[in-house]
């Protein structure tokens, strides 16, 4: 039942694509996030990066056609969960730094506490 929850909820979303021909190529809008190609063949792989695999961020035309490569030789889930480990690190990094900064907070409230 979840499964199909989840589905409904995937089927529902909706991408708001814009793209316009330009002098010297493609302008495409997606999500207010305004993105340029020179030719059909890098905004056939832009799309499909930017929108498929929903990488909404500013990517150079090496960084497309590396994550097109990885997926077409099935390496790009190495990669994804590389940057998930990443991810990850960084937040339980971000966290630990977080409980410093509580117990440095905690410890100042205590020393005026027992000053006054």
């Amino acid at each position: 039942m979840a499964q199909k929850k989840e589905q409904k909820e995937q089927a529902s979303k909706r991408i708001a694509l814009l793209v316009r021909t330009m002098v010297n190529g493609y302008s495409v809008e997606l999500e207010h996030e305004g993105y340029m190609y020179y030719d059909v063949q890098s905004l056939l792989e832009g799309l499909f990066v930017h929108v498929g695999m929903n990488r909404l961020e500013a990517m150079t035309k090496d960084e497309i056609k590396t994550m097109v490569e990885a997926v077409k030789d099935g390496s790009a889930i190495k990669k994804l969960q590389a940057e998930v480990n990443e991810l990850k690190a960084a937040i339980d990094e971000q966290k630990k730094l977080i409980r410093e900064q509580k117990r440095v907070i905690k410890e100042s409230k205590n020393e005026l506490n027992i000053d006054e």
